[in-house]
């Protein structure tokens, strides 16, 4: 997807009137060849232009409207100190979203008692130093979304989770949701902070056994119910799926006598008579 340029304009609109700045963007770096000392740079509301020239930043520009040759442009006095007439082809201007963003991490951990938890923690963000966040990221492409944001952060909220649930048994790992959370935000805020981006806060959206039949055991527990009746009304619900006739007499508790007929792939005459064959022999005893 390329970006259309209007006349020497620097910005992140396409000619269509849409934005390179989609909601997941953090950072657009724009094409480097564009910019001239001639152009313009155009940065929205809810933007922070960077530009960077030989790998330093020579400017940080709020939203607005800026000339490169105009006085009051940091850039104009780059180009009168070095007595440049046009900006070097090194030229990067990198555009950084300035809103609050969300990033969901997912992962695996375990607990005590060896119980494979799946966790999903989401991440409340935005950037205050792009110039920091710019040094400090790999880019791609020519964007850098909350995706990229998340696999970057993502083994330091795996290990913050480790260190609280590894040490709980399964029965109380829900009573520690609140240590998860500012386990993560402890770890989370200064790391964050090193790279120019501002932690909101950090809510756990979900830590749940992976095995789906232990999930639903839980569940019914957490209804009221003792663990040994939550495992039989599962068991129920089971056999049920499989019109299974046992699937009452599982949910009530009473052991369920089947009908011989039902056992074995034989006529109900030939049990019968089988039947009183073994009368009477132990009349007969």
């Amino acid at each position: 997807m390329s970006l259309q340029i209007r006349g020497s304009v620097i910005s992140t609109e396409r000619e269509n009137g849409t934005s390179m700045m989609a909601e997941d963007v953090i950072i657009f770096r724009y094409p480097k060849e564009e910019v001239t000392s001639k152009s313009i740079i155009f940065v929205q509301p809810n933007e922070t232009a960077v530009v960077v020239i030989q790998g330093q930043v020579q400017a940080v520009l709020p939203p607005g409207t800026h000339n490169v040759q105009s006085p009051q442009n940091p850039l104009s006095s780059f180009l009168s100190r070095f007595r440049y007439n046009a900006l070097p082809f090194d030229t990067i201007v990198f555009y950084a979203s300035t809103t609050r963003h969300e990033v969901r991490i997912v992962g695996v951990s375990q607990t005590q008692d060896l119980v494979p938890l799946t966790y999903e923690v989401a991440v409340y963000y935005r950037v205050t130093d792009p110039s920091k966040l710019v040094f400090n990221v790999q880019f791609g492409g020519n964007v850098f979304k909350d995706a990229d944001l998340a696999r970057y952060v993502s083994p330091m909220i795996d290990q913050e989770v480790s260190s609280i649930i590894n040490y709980v048994k399964l029965y109380e790992i829900f009573k520690k949701l609140t240590d998860v959370t500012n386990a993560v935000s402890a770890g989370l805020k200064p790391f964050l902070t090193e790279i120019g981006v501002e932690l909101i806060s950090v809510r756990v959206i979900r830590l749940l056994p992976q095995d789906d039949e232990l999930r639903r055991i839980i569940q019914l527990r957490d209804l009221g119910l003792d663990v040994e009746k939550a495992i039989r009304l599962y068991l129920a619900g089971s056999l049920t799926s499989k019109n299974d006739p046992a699937s009452v007499n599982m949910a009530l508790g009473i052991p369920y006598y089947p009908n011989l007929s039902t056992l074995v792939n034989l006529p109900d005459n030939l049990i019968r008579v089988n039947l009183r064959g073994n009368d009477q022999e132990q009349k007969q005893q």
